[in-house]
């Protein structure tokens, strides 16, 4: 498929600013219809801002973790659920390129526009047949379905033994055999429309089904014909950056907002708020507290992109504490959200103001699976202290 002309980095992130004020229009209609709509989903693609990562084999641009890590926390800066989709399917068109090559053809040998969603969780049994695999389940949160026409699915093949760990597989199943049940309805990130799927007795070829997580690329068809340094970086801890960065660009929005609405604000006895120094330092506690994490994202993405320029494999300590400073995002920037929320006063929490929604939002990014803190805390102390098990 002949390569499409690729945008400059600073072309691409210029085009996601731009999106900023269509999103804060939008915000409101994706918490009603609690799904990013079609419009919306619409403008991003023509954008071009899907392919970041996607393989430039397949219409792609194969730009660097940095330049997905700036879209993102900029497209969340509209709003937190588009981010947060965002970050979730274009992830996937990363992934794609591990599987092989017949698996890309079928989802983008038509329409290099496609999307995939997931989830990845194990859910899904698989009894072995003939050319695949015959799988049912079901699972929660499949973050941007309605948008997507085919689904990355977690499960299990009926018959191996060992640690969950090394008997999880990726099943890539098209919408057809796939049905959205609509579960969504939840007190934050409402826009993501992350809802359940259910599939029953569905046949999977076997080249749509790989062994997950990935953590040597090399094991994987894909990387033969997509053999660039991006296909080399660390898989899980750029997913992990994935479905956290939102609450990052989530922070910057209401930092943002927050001073918009203080600016001029006047208290019950008519006193300027802004002249709060306790309304001040929360504000620049937030401010801080971005910028330390921004650059902290930044800094380990470019990392990332380096050790995929390399071609080598991350340790265990390495790769966990990547993990845990993603993990560490979405709940250190709901502190400083609340703060915000607080110095705000009683009106921080009306919803006809984006403050309470914002916050809704990044508590909501702090309940993912992978932005659970404590469990790469624990790992990564015990590899520091050299205890097993």
């Amino acid at each position: 498929m002949p390569e499409k002309e690729i945008p400059s980095p600073s072309e691409l992130i210029a085009r996601a600013e731009a999106l900023v004020p269509f999103l804060r229009e939008q915000a409101a209609d994706h918490t009603r219809e609690r799904r990013v709509t079609p419009e919306t989903i619409a403008k991003v693609k023509d954008a071009g801002l899907f392919r970041v990562i996607q393989p430039k084999r397949y219409g792609g641009y194969e730009m660097s973790p940095e330049v997905f890590g700036e879209v993102l926390t900029t497209l969340a800066r509209g709003d937190a659920s588009m981010g947060f989709v965002f970050g979730v399917i274009a992830v996937h068109s990363y992934h794609l390129a591990f599987y092989d090559d017949q698996a890309a053809r079928d989802v983008w040998g038509q329409d290099d526009s496609v999307l995939v969603g997931s989830p990845y969780a194990p859910n899904g049994t698989a009894v072995p047949v003939e050319g695949g695999y015959r799988l049912s389940g079901r699972w929660s949160f499949s973050s941007g379905c309605d948008n997507c026409q085919w689904n990355f699915l977690g499960g299990t093949i009926e018959g191996e033994d060992g640690p969950l760990m090394q008997r999880m597989h990726s099943f890539l199943v098209p919408r057809s055999d796939a049905a959205i049940i609509d579960t969504w309805h939840v007190v934050g990130l409402q826009g993501s429309g992350s809802k359940d799927i259910e599939v029953v007795d569905a046949f999977v070829p076997e080249h749509r089904v790989q062994r997950f997580p990935i953590f040597d690329s090399s094991a994987h068809p894909g990387t033969r014909l997509n053999d660039g340094p991006l296909f080399r970086v660390p898989f899980m801890p750029l997913f992990v950056r994935a479905v956290s960065s939102a609450a990052l660009g989530g922070l910057e929005g209401m930092i943002e907002h927050f001073c918009g609405y203080t600016a001029d604000r006047l208290n019950v006895l008519s006193e300027r708020v802004a002249r709060d120094p306790m309304v001040q330092a929360a504000l620049g506690q937030a401010k801080a507290g971005a910028e330390e994490m921004k650059g902290t994202m930044r800094r380990d993405l470019a990392e990332m992109r380096q050790i995929g320029e390399e071609g080598r494999l991350l340790g265990p300590e390495e790769q966990t504490l990547y993990m845990l400073k993603s993990a560490n995002v979405p709940h250190r920037c709901q502190e400083l959200a609340l703060n915000l929320m607080r110095a705000a006063g009683a009106n921080g929490i009306r919803l006809d103001r984006p403050l309470a929604g914002i916050y809704s939002d990044i508590l909501v990014i702090g309940q993912h699976a992978s932005n659970t803190p404590a469990t790469p805390a624990i790992n990564l102390g015990k590899l520091m202290l050299g205890v097993e098990g």
